[in-house]
């Protein structure tokens, strides 16, 4: 989805949104004025506050495309296709390909600028809770149930985690969030619920339908 496609309101903060974080990391600093991103950007004052109520938000509508963008491809992927690959080509098409420098660019700067970094949080939850919805089918779960949320949840938790590896450790971001995934679905938390069964003789979770699906929300390469 371009700014050409949103409502014309909205397109305009999107573009504005995005002359910001190119200016961002062509500056390597969010440590401007209003006054100096105004003036780089082309827009006034007045219409940078009608789009931002505060410099931190000029961000926000650059995470919200990657949102969409991210749905999109999970909406629109072939229902046969593996639940690893659809989010794989998910996080590929909203934050790498053309997107690439700007996400390696932009990342560290935010998340070393406190309120752009609770922007960024507030749009992680955002993520989940749109997200959910359009995993439940593929799980076999309902839409609003706290299984669909928890999967929704590991997948935005994966993005996160991801990018911050990227920042801290100059980590490629597709395998740390491919690896991130795959320890929410059979890491130490998974491995120490199943030897607690087997102990307990507890039997394993099964889905709404009453079909047990281990590890449902991703498979396993």
């Amino acid at each position: 989805m371009t700014a050409r496609e949103l409502e014309p309101r909205e397109g305009a903060r999107l573009r504005a949104s995005e002359r910001c974080c190119a200016l961002f990391s062509a500056r390597g600093t969010t440590d401007l004025t209003i006054a100096e991103i105004v003036s780089e950007i082309g827009i006034s004052q007045r219409t940078f506050h009608r789009y931002f109520p505060i410099k931190a938000e000029s961000v926000g509508p650059v995470f919200d495309w990657s949102i969409r963008r991210s749905n999109a491809v999970i909406v629109e992927a072939d229902p046969n296709l593996a639940l690893t690959e659809v989010l794989r080509r998910a996080f590929r098409a909203s934050l790498l390909g053309e997107s690439a420098e700007r996400t390696r660019q932009l990342f560290p700067l935010v998340f070393r600028d406190s309120e752009m970094w609770s922007v960024f949080i507030r749009k992680v939850h955002d993520g989940e809770l749109s997200v959910a919805p359009l995993l439940a089918p593929r799980l076999g779960l309902a839409a609003d149930s706290i299984a669909a949320r928890a999967a929704a949840a590991a997948v935005t938790s994966s993005i996160r985690i991801a990018l911050e590896h990227m920042v801290t450790a100059d980590a490629d971001p597709e395998t740390a969030y491919v690896q991130t995934l795959a320890q929410f679905t059979s890491g130490a938390l998974v491995a120490a619920q199943a030897a607690s069964q087997r102990m307990s003789g507890t039997p394993p979770h099964t889905n709404p339908t009453g079909r047990y699906e281990p590890n449902a929300l991703i498979e396993q390469h």
